[in-house]
């Protein structure tokens, strides 16, 4: 876990040792209060926010995630009481001392402290805590792969290293307003301007960012690799007939005129082990401990007891 996971879980633990709230969950005769719950759910609310409101049903959505997360993560202290895991004073000073750097100064850190109503003794517990968990989920869920691990993966699963035939285009792509009088004919008049300079020798990247009301005009029309399927297929077939450095005649369609320049072409081929192992990696890494981290979820609930009550709202 991260510092700010450690935090997030400390403060999660928070408010049973604060006030009194009312309980929306037991898990196994440990109370979670509503105050946890409010504290959880401000934290999930800014991911939702970003860029658009909060639904009543998106709320009660966010809701139940939290307190989904507030159950695992007692669970997760839980078990990782009954296995035994401690930690040191110097390594849980080592990790506070690392808690209070990411804030401007120490008063900062105490005000952060004080709105929420925590001491700093609390505090120091509930990072130990979390602690605790972090040591359970490196041993539970952690995962080191070796580059054998990775090789074996690799020529055991041959068809997942294979790629298609690409075409990497520039395009330029000029918008038809239906709002515009006239707008099927500005568009047309304003796409034959652009096909007309690029056959006479402009630079077609130049004339994308000129001319193009698609976004990879500001890369010069570069829209990178593309692979069949994944493009409108008057397009597609058009690109992949194209030789390396040929430009098409302007193409129609219901939205606009578009002309497309066919920078390289790859035929389809088998990644290599070396160009894929990085990513490799990283996707299965990711893959296993996603798997084992929800087999520890689905484990520890079978065998917990967990109440929901009622009277939570």
């Amino acid at each position: 876990m991260t510092v700010l996971l450690i935090l997030n879980f400390a403060i999660s633990f928070a408010a049973n040792d604060l006030k009194e709230s009312k309980v929306v969950a037991i898990v196994n005769g440990a109370a979670i209060t509503r105050a946890d719950l409010d504290m959880e759910i401000n934290r999930l609310l800014p991911q939702e926010l970003y860029h658009r409101s909060v639904t009543p049903e998106k709320q009660a959505e966010i809701e139940k995630k939290a307190i989904e997360n507030l159950i695992n993560a007692e669970l997760f202290f839980m078990e990782a009481k009954r296995q035994g895991f401690k930690i040191d004073n110097a390594e849980v000073k080592k990790r506070l001392d690392a808690v209070k750097a990411s804030y401007q100064n120490k008063k900062a850190f105490e005000d952060a402290l004080k709105r929420i109503g925590m001491t700093f003794a609390v505090f120091e517990e509930k990072v130990r805590q979390g602690m605790m968990v972090e040591k359970l989920i490196e041993k539970e869920v952690k995962l080191s792969l070796t580059d054998k691990d990775l090789e074996e993966y690799y020529k055991k699963n041959p068809e997942k290293f294979k790629e298609p035939e690409a075409v990497r285009l520039r395009y330029v792509y000029i918008k038809i307003n239906p709002s515009e009088p006239d707008g099927k004919k500005k568009a047309k008049e304003r796409a034959k301007e652009a096909y007309s300079k690029i056959k006479s020798g402009t630079d077609f990247a130049q004339i994308a960012q000129t001319y193009s009301n698609d976004m990879s005009r500001i890369k010069g029309g570069d829209v990178g690799f593309v692979h069949r399927g994944t493009i409108p297929q008057d397009i597609e077939k058009v690109a992949f007939a194209l030789k390396a450095g040929q430009v098409s005649e302007i193409l129609e369609t219901d939205t606009g005129y578009h002309i497309i320049k066919v920078e390289e072409k790859r035929a389809s081929r088998h990644v290599s082990f070396k160009e894929i192992k990085d990513k490799l990696k990283r996707e299965l890494t990711e893959s296993v401990q996603k798997e084992r981290m929800e087999g520890l979820i689905k484990r520890l609930r079978e065998n917990a007891k967990i109440q929901y009550v009622s009277n939570s709202g």
